[in-house]
């Protein structure tokens, strides 16, 4: 396995892709050529107030260009998206578990959940499930505003949009979008909010399948050192759950194994 390291990354554009949402591309070509669906990069500021870095899920990957898209909700995510072409950033190199892929064969098919920004890293998951052969369906779930959805497309995905306010597409969750187009598959793959994830899993475990899903919970350090971002996880056999780091464990974990506490 790589150490991880932290590199330079120039910014090739950062522009804002809906309402509160940013599309950043960077040349970083040692990140981008080792990233795998379902990982996630730590992001540096600049600003010497703000020492944390913020871990963005890695969007896209293609050559030397990475893809990051992200939401503005704090000072850190408000100072990148004040950054300009040209500016360089300090990016780790790929963290976390992505996705188990070994479990997927030409000529399944997957079916691929996501919520508000966690529907980024299914764009990254589409392109590499596809080259395998793989038939994907999507449904992508947003309160309002898509983002991302022509791109998921263009991948050839057959797309289900779902937006709370039913401004677009079907009016309410993902899940319940992709239900109602009837895209159950083979493998089943999710990411986006806790509470999303909690029934994605319950309903892949009542059609028999077992969902990956990606946890979204708030990282202090991204580096497992903090343990600021634990989940129970249950193991068979044993009694008691076991206290996992979405940033060092996961983020992605078996729908079966995690304890969703109400």
């Amino acid at each position: 396995m790589k150490a991880k390291k932290i590199v330079t990354a120039e910014i090739l554009s950062n522009r804002e892709i809906a309402k509160g949402i940013m599309e950043l591309k960077l040349e970083a070509p040692e990140v981008a050529s080792s990233a795998k669906p379902g990982q996630f990069v730590n992001v540096y500021t600049g600003d010497n107030a703000l020492l944390l870095p913020r871990p963005i899920s890695i969007c896209d990957a293609e050559g030397s260009v990475l893809t990051l898209v992200y939401a503005v909700v704090g000072r850190g995510t408000q100072w990148f998206s004040e950054c300009c072409t040209g500016q360089l950033l300090r990016v780790s190199t790929p963290l976390g578990n992505g996705y188990d892929l070994s479990v997927v064969k030409a000529g399944d098919t997957a079916l691929l959940i996501g919520g508000g920004i966690g529907v980024c890293p299914l764009i990254k998951l589409a392109k590499v499930l596809t080259a395998k052969g793989v038939a994907v369906r999507a449904a992508m779930g947003f309160r309002d505003e898509p983002f991302l959805v022509e791109e998921m497309k263009a991948i050839g995905a057959e797309v289900a949009v779902a937006t709370d306010s039913g401004r677009v597409g079907y009016r309410g969750t993902a899940l319940a979008a992709a239900m109602d187009a009837g895209m159950d598959c083979e493998h089943w793959f999710s990411c986006g909010p806790k509470v999303m994830l909690k029934f994605v899993a319950e309903e892949a475990k009542r059609r028999g399948r077992d969902a990956q899903i990606s946890m979204e919970e708030r990282m202090g350090c991204g580096y497992g050192a903090c343990v600021g971002c634990v989940v129970d996880i249950r193991i068979e056999g044993q009694e008691e759950p076991v206290r996992k780091k979405v940033c060092k464990d996961g983020p992605v974990f078996r729908g079966s194994e995690v304890i969703f506490h109400e």
